[in-house]
């Protein structure tokens, strides 16, 4: 493996529902496709590479070692699993797509998967929102919310279909004292 994982399969397999014999070839593209979906435009690109050096030197400190550990490694934990969940079944090889069964187990219905999945996307999405309390708080100085073509002042889409803030980004009293004050949808 070349390219440098902000979590490890290992990691995964030993703190979520991904078995530990798993082949790390199955779903290590889904953890750099997260990387590049989701870490990406929720950091902006100089802050990213920020982290990713740092973290593939071993060389964070301070908020950049808080960012990286309390949030950027939980999201992308998260949601490879959520993304993987939707695609462990199937393999493409070089005799075709195939669905993979088991002959002492029952694969799950689509409803079921969609649920797993939504369920570590829930998870991811925890994270997501923390991280948006936690850069308002701690300044630092890569973050920028638009640069080069990433739009990091969009918030990632939320897949649990909860949504606790306003639709307009701005802080506002959680306990509105007149009907105006209610932000409608």
């Amino acid at each position: 493996m070349a390219d440098f994982l902000f979590i490890s399969p290992t990691e995964i397999k030993q703190t979520t529902i991904v078995g530990g014999n798993v082949d790390d070839d199955r779903f290590v593209f889904v953890i750099s496709d997260v990387m590049n979906t989701t870490i990406l435009p929720l950091l902006g690109q100089q802050l990213y590479d920020v982290i990713l050096a740092g973290a593939t030197a071993g060389t964070l400190t301070g908020l950049y070692l808080e960012l990286y550990t309390k949030y950027i490694q939980p999201i992308t934990k998260f949601q490879s699993v959520a993304n993987f969940v939707l695609i462990s079944n199937y393999l493409v090889t070089n005799g075709g797509s195939v669905s993979h069964t088991s002959d002492n187990a029952q694969l799950m219905s689509a409803e079921e998967l969609t649920r797993l999945s939504n369920t570590y996307a829930g998870y991811a999405d925890t994270f997501v929102d923390r991280f948006n309390d936690w850069i308002i708080l701690n300044h630092l100085t890569e973050y920028k919310t638009t640069q080069d073509g990433v739009d990091a002042s969009t918030h990632v889409s939320n897949r649990s279909g909860w949504f606790f803030g306003n639709p307009s980004n701005r802080i506002q009293d959680p306990y509105p004292q007149s009907p105006d004050d209610i932000i409608k949808f």
